[in-house]
């Protein structure tokens, strides 16, 4: 089950540790790809760059919630 984050008196959505967590793991991927220049054929880098940044918290909010199920 997904509970709110109380930080100082200010609920916060269950969704944004796992936003914080595909961001640390989106860096390196950008990163990555930067390096290597993999941005160069895409019509718009920054387009890309928010798409796989959406993969990756599709992949973790996937991860986060059947670990989830495991423990209840």
């Amino acid at each position: 089950m997904l509970y709110e984050i109380e930080l100082g008196g200010v609920l916060l959505p269950p969704l944004v540790p796992q936003v914080l967590l595909a961001l640390l793991l989106f860096l390196p991927v950008h990163g990555l790809i930067s390096r290597f220049d993999g941005y160069r054929y895409l019509w718009h880098p920054a387009l890309a760059g928010f798409c796989v940044f959406l993969i990756v918290l599709a992949l973790v909010m996937g991860a986060w919630l059947s670990l989830g199920s495991m423990h209840g």
